[in-house]
């Protein structure tokens, strides 16, 4: 586990955020040349996205890790703070109803995630928070299930994942 210092943070996930788009770039391309490769060279293909795809691992945990740990000092509008936590919320429901998409241990550390949503008594900002600071196992879960995470969270928690990007941009985080 790696501590960085407040002032560091801000511009380290800059970079692993540059890093993963990268990355990101890269899966993509190779997803995009095997559709038109023939097919002796597919599985050499698939080896490349899988490898690709395994070096992303450690700077995506890292990434969610500092913001784990930063999370206290994010600035959230409880307006704001409401808008992501019901959003959060709606989709780990339909994620249940179709369940049989992810693993069982997908399926239960969300329903922990929404659990800490659904508490009484916090502020939406408080809960956002605690939320943040549950992402690191759910990327180490995601992985082992082979889940692609940043995808999983874009695709379900599209105003989450809109808003981490644009507190990373304002460095927000210190």
């Amino acid at each position: 586990m790696k501590f960085w210092s407040l002032g560091m943070s801000s511009d380290r996930l800059c970079h692993l955020e540059n890093v993963l788009s990268r990355l990101r770039q890269q899966v993509s391309s190779k997803e995009l040349t095997l559709t038109k490769t023939p097919d002796e060279d597919k599985e050499r293909i698939k080896f490349q996205i899988a490898d690709l795809k395994k070096e992303m691992r450690p700077f995506e945990q890292e990434y969610w890790q500092i913001l784990s740990q930063q999370s206290g000092s994010i600035d959230i509008s409880e307006q704001e703070a409401q808008v992501v936590v019901a959003e959060i919320v709606n989709q780990v429901g339909e994620i249940e109803v179709s369940s049989s998409t992810y693993s069982d241990e997908v399926l239960m550390l969300l329903k922990e995630i929404r659990d800490k949503l659904n508490q009484p008594g916090k502020s939406a900002a408080a809960k956002l928070k605690g939320v943040i600071s549950s992402i690191p196992p759910f990327v180490g879960i995601s992985y082992e299930a082979e889940l692609d995470t940043e995808n999983f969270l874009r695709n379900h928690f599209p105003t989450f994942t809109s808003w981490i990007n644009r507190t990373i941009k304002k460095k927000q985080i210190l």
